[in-house]
């Protein structure tokens, strides 16, 4: 009768076993690689790559906290940095290894585009994906930016396609704005280098004894930062 009742208690002495310090841990890094993820935007799936191994600590309460992934799109092999703490006092570093992957709409060349291309709607189409893209995915066509080399159709086009489409040549005459508070000032001034929207860009003002350094705002315009 006794072996009988241990049988039948097995099942539930199984389900309410404890939870490991590592499938906690495991547990932990992903809700943050989650987290993170939902700021690029996306449907971001997760898996631990390996289990986790906690060090070994003194006794008392022991909890983690996540600290930074590895790389900025957590895509493919990966990790979580995670700060190990006993009773609220932080002890030591470990990491737990992910694997990502995406589901999404990528940008595709619709044909061959050649270098110096300024990218359209009618030359991009929208490809639904499922996997790890290549770093730098375009999901929307960039502003101010072009082609820095030929890609093939079909391609998906990454940053790493793109440069920016100079608005500033080296030489040209360069109308700078610098605004604090209500006080606005403009000068005329002379671009040492070119750039395009959002660059900085090298300037010599009139009698300046360097260069200073100012965003392109537009076709020869820039303003201070």
């Amino acid at each position: 009768m006794r072996a009988l009742a241990l049988l039948l208690l097995a099942p539930t002495l199984v389900a309410q076993a404890p939870v490991s310090s590592a499938e906690r841990m495991a547990d932990v890094a992903l809700t943050f690689a989650k987290s993170e993820a939902e700021k690029l935007g996306g449907l971001h799936t997760f898996k631990v790559a390996q289990p986790p191994r906690v060090p070994r600590t003194r006794q008392g309460n022991l909890t983690f906290e996540p600290s930074h992934l590895s790389k900025h799109d957590p895509l493919g092999r990966f990790f979580v940095v995670m700060n190990i703490k006993v009773d609220g006092e932080r002890i030591g570093m470990t990491r737990v290894d992910l694997e990502g992957s995406w589901v999404g709409t990528v940008l595709r060349a619709k044909g061959d585009l050649t270098r110096q291309t300024e990218l359209t709607a009618d030359q991009v189409e929208t490809s639904p994906f499922e996997g790890v893209p290549p770093q730098g995915f375009l999901t929307v066509i960039p502003e101010g930016q072009r082609l820095m080399r030929s890609v093939a159709s079909g391609k998906i086009l990454t940053r790493a396609d793109l440069e920016s489409i100079p608005l500033v040549q080296s030489g040209d005459k360069v109308r700078l704005t610098a605004t604090r508070e209500a006080l606005t000032i403009t000068v005329d001034t002379t671009a040492k280098s070119k750039a395009g929207l959002g660059d900085r860009v090298h300037l010599e003002t009139p009698g300046g004894r360097r260069p200073v350094t100012a965003i392109v705002t537009g076709p020869g315009e820039a303003r201070l930062q």
